[in-house]
């Protein structure tokens, strides 16, 4: 019965330090700011906060003029925040 207690109470330690710490999108974009000096467009920034972590998409544009048409490739990148840090997901959107 002393050991359930125990887990029971590192997982509700667990949630109340990610609810806490939980990066918010100021967060976010301090630590994409590196990366948005070396691309021509702004990219395109989807963030949402969820209960004990955010998720944020960026989505990167490389204009470009073919036959006088303008085009545009994206790359987008998933990333998620826990802990009061973001990181690459495993899947890429692509």
């Amino acid at each position: 019965m002393k050991f359930r207690r125990l887990i029971s109470l590192l997982i509700i330690a667990v949630i109340l330090i990610a609810f806490f710490t939980n990066p918010k999108e100021a967060d976010f974009h301090q630590f994409v700011k590196p990366d948005m000096g070396k691309v021509q467009s702004a990219p395109l920034i989807e963030y949402e906060s969820r209960l004990i972590y955010s998720n944020a998409t960026v989505t990167y544009f490389n204009p470009a003029s073919v036959e006088g048409k303008i085009i545009a490739a994206a790359n987008k990148e998933k990333y998620i925040g826990v802990f009061g840090v973001f990181g690459v997901s495993i899947i890429n959107a692509g």
